[in-house]
């Protein structure tokens, strides 16, 4: 939890975000929090306002952000429909779409739903990280509107105009693995033995392969069983999976 004012004022001063994007706007104040459970960041919020946030406001919104990350878990979990086409969008230096597939506006359509100009703003910043990065690419992860997460990915193309592609589709299968194995609280043993059973190795196969009994091996799955809320082996593959 952290509030504009409280930073020094040389950094405020600095700070191209306050400067270009909320002081124009007559917004002087921000305050920023993270959303954590167990030692994970599962979101994160930003609010500005003219007026600064009052410490009773920073003690609320500090009570609640455990509640809220629980919350952020617990949807992790959850798919969801929508658009099931892959779209590109070619976008400018600044992020502005310059040319993009007819499955664009699908999925504008969807992140707007959450907030207008949210479609806009996700590909703005997915191009300036790619910009920055010295791979030139950058990948980020969203909820959709009507469930399920998003996958955003830009790269730099390489021509005279410097524009960068985004491609947007449906995560699924691998891309949430890890996701899901933090949402439901595995351990670091539990994610080994659910990434042995991934690829279909059997309970001898992941014992040898992890240097543990295959005794062991059950228990974990059983521990798994439980936390996924599955009663069969293959139901957590399934549910990883899906």
């Amino acid at each position: 939890m952290a509030r504009l004012s409280e930073l020094p004022r040389c950094d405020r001063e600095r700070s191209s975000r306050v400067n270009e994007v909320w002081r124009p706007l007559g917004l002087h104040h921000e305050l920023r929090l993270v959303f954590r459970v167990d030692g994970v960041c599962w979101g994160a919020a930003g609010m500005v306002r003219m007026a600064d946030f009052t410490d009773r406001e920073v003690e609320f919104l500090t009570a609640v952000a455990p509640a809220l990350a629980c919350a952020t878990r617990v949807a992790a979990c959850a798919g969801g429909g929508g658009p099931e086409r892959a779209a590109i969008v070619v976008a400018t230096v600044d992020g502005e779409v310059r040319a993009a597939t007819a499955a664009a506006r699908e999925w504008r359509d969807e992140l707007d739903d959450i907030a207008p100009g949210r479609f806009a703003v996700m590909v703005r910043a997915v191009v300036s990280g790619a910009r920055a990065a010295p791979s030139g690419t950058f990948g980020a992860r969203v909820r959709g509107s009507r469930g399920g997460w998003i996958l955003l990915r830009a790269a730099r193309l390489v021509s005279d105009d410097d524009e960068t592609a985004v491609t947007l589709e449906r995560a699924s299968g691998d891309a949430l693995v890890d996701l899901l194995f933090a949402a439901y609280g595995l351990t670091s043993r539990e994610r080994e033995i659910c990434r042995e059973v991934l690829t279909g190795a059997s309970t001898v196969d992941t014992a040898e392969a992890l240097g543990i009994s295959a005794h062991t091996v059950q228990d974990h799955l059983e521990a798994v069983f439980a936390k996924v809320g599955v009663w069969s082996r293959g139901e957590p593959a399934a549910r990883l999976r899906g």
